[in-house]
């Protein structure tokens, strides 16, 4: 039962996790690197990464890498990877959006596509090891 409930529970956290990456991010681009406001959203864009790839590595780790297991967290990986390829073209192209920072969309995007490298990381990771 306790299995369930960890799954249940990593499964929440994924969904929460995309959401603060995917609805927050764009909030970003329109405050100041220096400003405290960008410091807290970018916190909170980290949280939710963190969300995002807890989910992962616990399924992972509770049921001991079955093949099942696997095919999920490869799903949990390629839904990580559009939304943050998304995010991070949507903060490089919106330049045309008055109000909106360069430093700050550079640091967006660049964030966002670490998130992408580092999830098909996980996902070359997760059939070769």
């Amino acid at each position: 039962m306790t299995y369930v409930l960890l799954t249940l529970a990593s499964i929440i956290a994924y969904i929460a996790g995309l959401m603060v990456i995917a609805r927050v991010t764009p909030k970003l681009l329109s405050h100041a690197f220096d400003e405290g406001l960008f410091m807290g959203i970018a916190a909170l864009i980290i949280l939710g990464s963190l969300l995002v790839f807890g989910a992962v590595v616990m399924t992972y780790a509770v049921f001991n890498a079955a093949l099942a297991v696997k095919i999920l967290d490869f799903l949990f990986l390629v839904g990580i990877f559009i939304v943050a390829i998304r995010v991070s073209l949507f903060s490089f192209r919106s330049s045309a959006l008055p109000g909106t920072y360069r430093i700050s969309r550079i640091l967006a995007g660049s964030y966002c596509l670490l998130l992408a490298v580092a999830a098909i990381c996980y996902i070359v990771q997760l059939f070769v090891v």
